[in-house]
């Protein structure tokens, strides 16, 4: 199923489920309020979370990432420095605060190339020497379906 949700000046044009509908709808103010808390663009930050959990708020990787944007605790700690748990990180407004802050850290690192801080959000500092270009490809590819309303 194809469908459009608008939010603003955001909207997320994707094939999806009814349950990820729901997810879609009801984190769709936070993807905007965060992304553009962080000069991010809602439409790469809900690409995103598309690419790396389909919207399921539990995902859990086998590298200890959690929750829609599947943060790494240990890589992106809370502002007072404390680690996050994978259970706080399954909450989807705290999974994008902490996504967004540190897709926002890559971009400023990567002089805001998008593809080098897609490929750094995924695979840290490798990237910086050897840009694993599948993740990147399937993130824009999602982007350019979303922002081609």
């Amino acid at each position: 199923m194809i469908k459009t949700l608008e939010y603003g000046a955001f909207t997320i044009m994707l094939a999806f489920t009814s349950v990820q509908e729901k997810m879609i709808e009801e984190v769709t103010p936070i993807i905007v309020e965060e992304s553009l808390a962080n000069g991010l663009e809602p439409e790469l930050v809900a690409a995103v979370i598309q690419v790396e959990s389909s919207w399921y708020p539990k995902a859990e990787s086998k590298a200890g990432a959690c929750g829609l944007m599947q943060v790494i605790p240990k890589w992106n700690p809370k502002p007072d420095g404390s680690l996050y748990t994978c259970d706080e990180l399954k909450d989807p407004a705290t999974n994008i605060k902490a996504g967004t802050a540190a897709l926002a850290r890559w971009m400023r690192r990567a002089s805001g190339d998008k593809y080098l801080a897609l490929c750094a959000y995924n695979a840290g500092n490798t990237c910086f020497k050897k840009l694993r270009m599948n993740y990147v490809r399937r993130v824009m590819n999602v982007y350019h379906s979303i922002v081609r309303k």
